[in-house]
């Protein structure tokens, strides 16, 4: 009657008990969201250490738990046996030693399931036959080939026009360097008397304009006569058409999507504190003045300058013309194959790919499977210093 009556009087579940399982439950359903997200990004075309991270730290924490979780049951156990060793053996296991082990089973299976929606991520990014192929396509061509030895591209690096190049240079999977430009300052293009970017400089010597860069770059690399050569007079002013329409409208309607707010403004200027060979002074001035100027001249100047109201609306708009009179039936604007307008196209949208500019685009309208097929085109940046773009 003693030993029922002072069982009667032990706290059937410690505080600590309560507390580990309640922080196990947590760190479940992290890990448990973490191995969905995982699995969602196999969609992704980068995956790498940077997503992987999270999901290590997550796996640490959960191995702590379950080890924690197992000592605390271990040492309660030890302690009750030193105490109670007359008593008769209880009739099922101490509540928090059953807790603590499908805490600790529960967490493993979900850390397997992270590991795994991990692995098949990557494995499907590495496998996936288009990226392949235009990889190997772009491997199997001898640098020596190419009509250029050095090719240096001055930026900003959220630039649609500065994009446009990219996209270009990636394109034809031409190896350049790449000096982000600070904005302020412009030091890095002193020696040029054109103060706009995208300047290129190739073996020595300097282009500017965007347009200008890519239709130089695409005569080198198909000869004097270019893809246009083979082309009809039809298929030529087609073209020369939409490439047109992006510098003159499309280009125009974007920028005011990437500083719409104010929030979106700051963080379109992310970029300026990883990149570029700037001191912390210089990355803020940039990011708080580009954010301010830039959200004023988008609302203010550009705006009005080019009619838009509803800077998203004419997004949508610009997407579906795009599409329907561009794209049309075909695979792109060029056919079987993308034109200079293409590419254009698809590096100013490549640009704002991390923004909610490009989100809303791809949810509104019926441009994602066109941008699909052009990212399988295009492939992956040639870029030398291995950032992609």
């Amino acid at each position: 009657r003693a030993r029922a009556a002072a069982a009667a009087r032990r706290p059937s579940l410690p505080l600590r008990s309560l507390a580990m399982r309640s922080a196990a439950l947590s760190l479940g359903r992290r890990v448990l969201a973490a191995s969905s997200g995982a699995a969602a990004s196999s969609s992704s075309r980068a995956v790498g250490a940077a997503g992987a991270a999270p999901s290590a730290a997550l796996l640490a924490q959960t191995s702590f738990i379950a080890d924690t979780a197992n000592g605390l049951s271990g040492a309660s156990g030890s302690r009750a046996a030193s105490t109670d060793a007359a008593r008769p053996p209880p009739r099922s296991p101490p509540f928090f030693s059953s807790t603590s082990r499908a805490a600790a089973a529960v967490l493993g299976v979900a850390a397997s399931a992270a590991v795994a929606a991990a692995g098949f991520s990557a494995a499907a990014h590495l496998t996936d036959p288009e990226s392949m192929l235009v990889a190997q396509a772009k491997a199997a061509v001898p640098k020596s080939s190419l009509p250029f030895k050095d090719v240096t591209l001055y930026q900003y690096d959220v630039c649609p026009f500065c994009n446009k190049v990219k996209a270009m240079l990636d394109f034809h999977g031409i190896p350049y360097d790449v000096v982000e430009v600070n904005p302020l300052f412009k030091s890095e293009i002193k020696f040029s008397e054109y103060k706009k970017v995208p300047v290129v400089v190739i073996d020595g010597e300097q282009f500017n304009d965007s347009s200008v860069i890519m239709r130089t770059v695409d005569e080198r690399m198909a000869g004097k006569a270019g893809r246009g050569g083979g082309l009809s007079k039809a298929a030529r002013e087609k073209e020369a058409k939409w490439a047109a329409w992006v510098d003159e409208r499309f280009v125009h309607v974007v920028t005011p999507n990437i500083y719409r707010t104010w929030g979106e403004a700051w963080r379109a200027f992310d970029y300026i504190t990883e990149r570029g060979n700037f001191d912390v002074f210089q990355r803020y001035a940039v990011r708080l003045s580009g954010t301010v100027s830039m959200y004023l001249i988008s609302q203010n100047v550009l705006k009005k300058r080019h009619n838009i109201v509803d800077e998203r609306k004419e997004l949508y708009l610009c997407m579906e013309d795009w599409m329907a009179n561009a794209v049309g039936k075909q695979a792109f604007c060029g056919g079987d194959q993308p034109n200079l307008a293409d590419i254009a196209v698809f590096g100013v949208l490549r640009a704002v790919k991390t923004f909610e500019t490009f989100t809303d685009a791809c949810a509104n309208t019926s441009v994602g499977p066109w941008y699909k097929r052009m990212e399988a085109e295009v492939g992956e940046s040639t870029r030398t210093d291995g950032v992609q773009n």
